[in-house]
């Protein structure tokens, strides 16, 4: 059965570990008099972390789409690590002392265990007061780090309203966007407004942006007069949506194509659905700002 080590215990160990390097420890605790999270952000990626001496960190990582990590990087780990799971554990302060396993779906790279499934739900946990474990295996020996929640919750709160307000789209998604349209369609459905504000979101967030190039395209039904407006009509639609949503119109270039470049043939249903679109890049500057 699991059980807790006392708050002296807890230091005697750290004292001991930090002293062998924490070549014979095979279980770390942090003692909670010392245990300090940190919160760092901006528009883009929010950090909540601790630092172990002697050992490495762990972090929690939000970045956009909804992407949310906890991390444990070590220069201290058994190598090579097979296996890794992570748990929470009551507060020592409750009578219960059963611990819970979060996930056991981790992802090893070199020095670092990285778990992706179930990590929204360990974040509320621990906001509640619960501890963490994260269990590694190597070589048939089991090694495990143990957190307590304490010191947490200013920066736990930082770390939640960086969270709620970074964009749903990373730039890798916002970079190229493709709208489709049926046939006779003219302007956005809701499907697709909801895809623009998204993007708009991004847009507004990063201050490296240069340009929004909107290219209207058909297929090759109708005329060639009568294309080319249809390309412009839905190109400037998703433009008035942009500038709507605050994107400025300083960014937006709008182009109408017509049927003069399609990326699929126009002897199919298939290939004209594939034509009828309209393509929005983002570009950025890297050296601004």
């Amino acid at each position: 059965m699991f059980r807790y080590y006392s708050l002296s215990t807890a230091l005697i160990l750290s004292v001991l570990s930090s002293y062998c390097g924490f070549s014979l420890a095979k279980d770390i605790s942090v003692p909670m008099d010392i245990s300090r999270w940190e919160y760092k952000g901006d528009q883009f990626s929010c950090l909540l972390n601790q630092k172990i001496k002697n050992f490495g960190d762990v972090a929690f990582i939000a970045e956009p789409n909804h992407i949310l990590q906890f991390q444990l990087s070590s220069f201290r780990f058994p190598q090579p690590v097979d296996h890794a799971r992570v748990y929470f554990l009551p507060s020592p302060y409750l009578d219960s002392q059963k611990k819970e396993l979060v996930t056991q779906q981790a992802v090893i790279k070199n020095q670092k265990v990285i778990f992706t499934h179930s990590v929204a739900g360990l974040v509320s946990a621990v906001s509640r007061g619960a501890w963490i474990q994260v269990t590694t295996d190597a070589s048939g020996e089991s090694f495990s780090v143990r957190l307590p929640a304490v010191n947490i919750n200013e920066p736990m709160a930082r770390f939640n309203q960086c969270r709620a307000a970074l964009p749903d789209m990373s730039f890798k998604q916002a970079r190229d966007t493709e709208l489709h349209y049926q046939l006779g369609q003219r302007t956005v459905n809701p499907e697709q407004k909801h895809i623009l504000s998204q993007l708009a979101h991004y847009v507004r967030l990063d201050k490296k942006v240069t340009h929004v190039l909107i290219d209207g395209h058909t297929d090759n039904v109708g005329s060639a007069i009568g294309n080319r407006q249809i390309s412009r009509v839905r190109a400037d639609d998703v433009a008035s949506i942009l500038e709507a949503e605050g994107v400025r119109s300083a960014l937006i270039e709008v182009r109408a194509h017509g049927a003069r470049y399609p990326v699929a043939s126009n002897e199919t249903e298939q290939g004209q659905a594939r034509n009828r679109r309209v393509t929005i890049r983002v570009i950025r500057s890297e050296g601004k700002g």
